[in-house]
């Protein structure tokens, strides 16, 4: 099956016809014959169902066995972008209760647990791009995900499911570590201001006094602290449809900018609210600006969307003002405000 597949992959990264076609055309040409190669059988409607019926909607194909729904796939057109189709897919598995949806172009799938809990966009747990991948590690993850054989056995759904554990895990040691460095920074951890003693005596033969290391901390923490600027520059992104790659200097928001509707989405819920439910407010708030696709891109490594990034980095900026309560006080995943967030007024 693998051989197949990978030959099957490779030839599409040659086609340069794909970016121009047809919806019907990205069924016939490229979807169907992944699906084939994933020994489904797709001559066989009731098995690899077209135009499924959903409480008076449809699913592009329901893969189905032993005449149950086991994935929902959703196909679009390769000029289309797949997260403006995520809800309304997720919401059509999510109430026939499948475990696994697809939503694909042709050349890139993500693949979803709409079972899972939390917000719609944080159910996809991995995505194929055909153009940018390795082919022969597209076609295994096309195989551990997505054939029939695993599908039937649910060796599919065990592996989505490690998968998107694993991707939370690292989600929250990545979160953490900016943190965590500039505590350790602000906080002149003892350990470090030791070991900083140390290798200053080493080489200049005095004696440091705890009040130099003070004074150092001071004059040039600033310069050590984790900022998205000092960040990477993140890992090429699969190629998207044409038009400005980034929205015009007026259609964006900077990360200072979000702070005033943080702060005041946190009064309106008390002064403290769960990430989720922060995210989703300012999201609807500002969709207008980051519901284009720049916005979307994944950054920090392809970690998170590029707006939650910079909502992170608000409310990392709203703490250092005093504005916010660290992940210690208010506890991991409650974003809280201090005395002085709770009397803030936009000026």
């Amino acid at each position: 099956m693998t051989q197949p597949l990978k030959e099957f992959l490779e030839s599409l990264k040659e086609n340069t016809k794909i970016p121009a076609y047809s919806e019907a055309a990205t069924k016939q040409a490229l979807v169907l014959p992944i699906l084939q190669r994933l020994d489904w059988n797709i001559s066989d409607v009731e098995e690899v169902a077209p135009e499924y019926e959903v409480e008076s909607r449809k699913v592009d194909f329901s893969l189905r066995v032993a005449g149950k729904n086991r994935v929902f796939l959703e196909v679009k057109k390769p000029s289309l972008e797949l997260q403006d189709h995520e809800e309304q897919l997720l919401d059509y598995a999510f109430r026939q209760g499948v475990d696994i949806a697809v939503l694909t172009n042709g050349m890139t799938w993500s693949f979803y647990l709409p079972m899972q809990h939390g917000p719609w966009r944080d159910r996809r747990f991995y995505t194929i791009a055909i153009a940018e991948q390795d082919c022969q590690e597209a076609a295994q993850k096309f195989i551990d995900l997505l054939s029939r054989d695993n599908v039937a056995t649910g060796a599919a759904l065990g592996r989505a499911q490690e998968i998107s554990r694993d991707q939370s895990k690292k989600r929250k040691v990545e979160e953490a570590l900016p943190e965590a460095w500039n505590k350790l920074i602000e906080g002149s951890d003892p350990s470090l201001r030791d070991r900083l003693c140390e290798i200053a005596e080493s080489i200049c033969g005095f004696k440091v006094d705890l009040e130099m290391i003070k004074g150092f901390f001071e004059k040039y923490g600033g310069q050590f602290l984790v900022s998205p600027a000092d960040e990477p520059p993140p890992p090429p992104l699969p190629p998207v449809p044409p038009g400005p790659r980034a929205p015009s200097p007026e259609r964006k928001i900077s990360e200072d900018e979000l702070i005033p509707a943080l702060i005041e989405i946190l009064q309106n819920h008390g002064g403290r609210a769960n990430k989720e439910a922060v995210e989703r407010e300012i999201y609807q708030r500002f969709r207008s600006i980051f519901d284009h696709r720049w916005y979307h891109e994944m950054v920090n490594n392809r970690s998170v969307e590029r707006w939650r990034h910079n909502l992170a980095w608000a409310k990392e900026r709203a703490k250092r003002r005093g504005l916010v309560k660290s992940a210690e006080e208010s506890g991991r995943g409650i974003w809280e405000l201090t005395p002085a967030g709770l009397r803030w007024r936009n000026s």
